[in-house]
């Protein structure tokens, strides 16, 4: 058990309850959405999907989530409503509506969502991209799972049993929130024991009746967490900065291949890539993943310049401060201080370092890490 605070006087609160190791690759395939999926519609034993109705009533916002690491119940509420609030969190977390009428309608639901999913390219290029990145993992599926067809009302109930106090990091903003009702009824299952994958190389090609093609690219990027901040700034100018960025620069200004393209990092605990996407014309297919491993490849080769460090260290530090105002942004940021393992206080030190750093320290990061050459493509082409 963990508790994040941080204090609010806007007369509004938060309280997120992330149980670790919950995620979709700590379950059967698609068994974790399938459980946030009946938190989220089904209601309790007692109300069912009218206990929704009671909580819309007085304002109060439930809603459950879970992604391939880990699963979030988040419920805001006006201060005024919170003893109510808690008491309905209390009861869902109780009495579920586990009942095997709601475990078939939260099916015929998510297989429908999964058929509107296949109309979207984004979603495909993006999915097939950690199939051919972490094949033969659970990674490689998606968190909505890909043949719910297997589940039965046996596995959400004993993957519910992971939402359990040794799992669970209480995040509060706002009034703060006594969590002793949470730890007298969250049971005391021993957690899952901690992944981590390490990329494959490959391609993916899926064909479809598109217009364009979706390029999607990753490759491993074996960066320390000491080395976060350095791996923020070489990222922002290969691809993450929009503008500016040599893949923007490059791609769309100068060629005109592709109306974005951008590269950013993904660090989880379960995983550690460099990824990207742009979407081309069918014709300038080739060319453009062409285009992409030759920037990558000179970016590790020769560095980058003194300007582009100056204008991203002004970018950066200018607008960094900025993603820190609202007391969902702060709750955020210290919980990944937590999550990733940073230390209390890292964001506001990352700052210092980026002001600090030079330009033969970036350029020093970026020839070792030369494991982004080693890219994986999945392309949604005609």
């Amino acid at each position: 058990m963990y508790l994040i605070y941080e204090k609010d006087n806007l007369g509004r609160s938060i309280l997120e309850l992330v149980f670790k190791n919950t995620g979709s690759i700590y379950s059967k395939d698609g068994v974790a959405y399938f459980l946030a999926h009946m938190l989220n519609t089904k209601g309790t034993l007692k109300e069912k999907e009218s206990f929704y109705k009671k909580l819309e009533e007085k304002a109060i916002n439930l809603q459950t989530s879970t992604n391939k690491e880990y699963s979030t119940i988040s419920l805001t509420f006006l201060n005024e409503k919170s003893n109510f609030a808690i008491k309905k969190l209390l009861e869902l977390l109780s009495n579920p509506n586990f009942t095997q009428e709601s475990f078939v309608k939260s099916k015929e639901e998510i297989i429908a969502k999964k058929k509107n999913l296949q109309n979207n390219n984004d979603y495909i290029a993006s999915k097939n991209l950690f199939k051919v990145m972490f094949k033969n993992t659970l990674l490689e599926k998606e968190t909505i799972g890909e043949n719910i067809e297997d589940i039965s009302l046996e596995d959400i109930k004993n993957h519910f049993k992971y939402y359990a106090k040794e799992n669970v990091v209480f995040i509060n903003g706002g009034k703060k929130i006594e969590i002793e009702p949470f730890l007298e009824i969250l049971p005391n299952t021993k957690p899952k024991k901690e992944k981590f994958y390490i990329p494959k190389n490959g391609k993916i090609v899926e064909k479809k009746e598109v217009e364009q093609s979706y390029i999607y690219f990753g490759a491993p990027f074996e960066v320390d967490k000491n080395e976060f901040y350095l791996a923020k700034i070489a990222t922002f100018i290969l691809g993450a900065g929009g503008f500016g960025s040599r893949m923007m620069e490059e791609i769309r200004v100068k060629r005109g291949y592709a109306y974005s393209a951008y590269a950013m990092n993904d660090f989880k605990r379960s995983y550690k890539i460099i990824k990207g996407h742009l979407q081309t014309k069918l014709e300038n297919q080739e060319d453009a993943i062409k285009l992409v491993k030759e920037l990558i490849n000179e970016f590790i080769n020769k560095g980058i310049t003194k300007e582009e460090l100056q204008s991203a260290k002004k970018f950066l530090l200018g607008s960094e401060p900025l993603r820190n105002e609202t007391l969902s942004q702060k709750l955020l940021r210290k919980f990944n201080e937590y999550y990733l393992n940073l230390g209390e206080g890292y964001f506001e030190k990352e700052l210092k370092l980026i002001e600090k750093v030079t330009l033969d320290e970036v350029n020093e990061f970026i020839k070792k890490h030369n494991e982004i050459e080693n890219l994986s493509f999945s392309i949604v082409t005609k």
